[in-house]
């Protein structure tokens, strides 16, 4: 398709200073809004911990236990020692850490009796990653009392506005959607790579019409090189709301939304929470350690696989209970992984996704980007 016209704009500003993409740009203040500003920590456990302490109000008690639990699952799965017990011990880092996030950004008091709300099925007996997939457990009221709370189901909701998950997930589908040690899949099944690094997401916006949008732009290299179109990267990706414009820089493909949003008088700062919502659970991201301390990515999923596509943070969660169910109740299966074609995966999947995803759950729960400073 030919390139359409880019639209009339600026970046959008915070006395004078370009606002940087992040799922959190802005907070209000009693002067107005102002461009949010990203928090350094070595310890990410305490800011989470801050967080219960300051928000949580019906479950703070209960959530505080919980997060000291996940804390100490946490040191067992990143420590040294057996690789085989690992995998559940931070799978229960996960589920209490949830536990925490869902008491303090949603609307439940207590989470006492909560279950996974995942089950682990291998067909013909089979735990591989080709032959399993993940039942999910909706939370659903109980015969008596107060309903039983599903996490998977929970996490879920709280992290994506009331939204409910399928049925199931494939784990040949979510495999591919962890980013940490993603070529080590496409070495072991011969498959093409789907994430695609964005050069840059940019906040736009034009004073005159009172419009803003988004543009994200790629490198034309990464798109040629894999044989795909800039509307296959849209198609594959989530972003049926964009388009290709024309670039003044031929070794870019530039993205702009179809439909601005219109903001108020307030100015653009004050309505970039609601663009972002209507992006953030297309994008993947990697904490760094160097500026500009995030980077993000599209994942390009198959059509056939679309119904499988979990948000980051989510899939991280899910691929991490499969093999922590599958090391408790199957450790000839999780020994036959590390053994396969996929075994180097796996081990780079415990050792280097962990501190990923209390970085990323930090800052979900401070609502600001969390990054771990560069000092001794």
């Amino acid at each position: 398709m030919t390139p359409q016209i880019r639209r009339s704009g600026q970046s959008v500003a915070d006395s004078g200073r370009v606002v940087a993409f992040s799922f959190w740009p802005s907070r209000t203040t009693p002067q107005g809004p102002v461009a949010q500003t990203r928090l350094f920590a070595i310890d990410p456990w305490a800011i989470i911990r801050q967080v219960v302490e300051n928000e949580c109000s019906g479950g703070r008690t209960e959530a505080l236990a919980c997060l000291a639990q996940a804390q100490a699952f946490f040191e067992v799965g990143t420590g040294q020692g057996n690789e085989a017990a690992r995998p559940l011990a931070l799978y229960y880092s996960y589920l209490n850490a949830a536990k925490a996030y869902c008491l303090t950004r949603g609307m439940e008091t207590t989470l006492g009796g909560a279950s996974h709300g995942l089950k682990a099925h291998g067909r013909h007996n089979v735990f591989d990653f080709a032959d399993t997939y993940l039942q999910t457990i909706p939370t659903s009221p109980a015969t008596s009392g107060a309903p039983k709370p599903q996490m998977f189901y929970q996490m879920m909701s709280v992290l994506m506005g009331g939204a409910s998950p399928a049925s199931s997930y494939e784990m040949s589908a979510l495999i591919p959607q962890i980013l940490s040690g993603h070529r080590l899949w496409v070495e072991a099944s011969n498959r093409a790579e789907r994430f695609f690094n964005l050069e840059a997401v940019t906040f736009r916006h034009n004073p005159a019409t009172s419009e803003m949008w988004l543009e994200i732009e790629l490198l034309a290299d990464d798109i040629g090189r894999f044989g795909i179109t800039p509307l296959d990267v849209l198609s594959r990706s989530g972003l049926v709301d964009f388009e290709e414009v024309e670039s003044a820089d031929p070794s870019r493909v530039v993205f702009q939304e179809t439909c601005p949003l219109i903001y108020g008088a307030a100015g653009p700062l004050a309505d970039l929470d609601r663009l972002v919502q209507r992006v953030r659970h297309q994008l993947w991201m990697t904490v760094m350690l160097i500026p500009p301390y995030r980077r993000y990515y599209l994942y390009l999923s198959p059509q056939a696989e679309a119904a499988h596509r979990l948000p980051q943070l989510l899939s991280m969660y899910a691929v991490t209970y499969f093999f922590g169910s599958i090391t408790r109740y199957r450790p000839d299966k999780f020994d036959d992984l590390l053994r396969g074609p996929f075994g180097p995966r796996v081990r780079d999947f415990i050792t280097g996704q962990p501190r990923q995803f209390v970085y990323q759950l930090a800052s979900e729960m401070a609502r600001r980007d969390v990054a771990r400073p560069s000092i001794l």
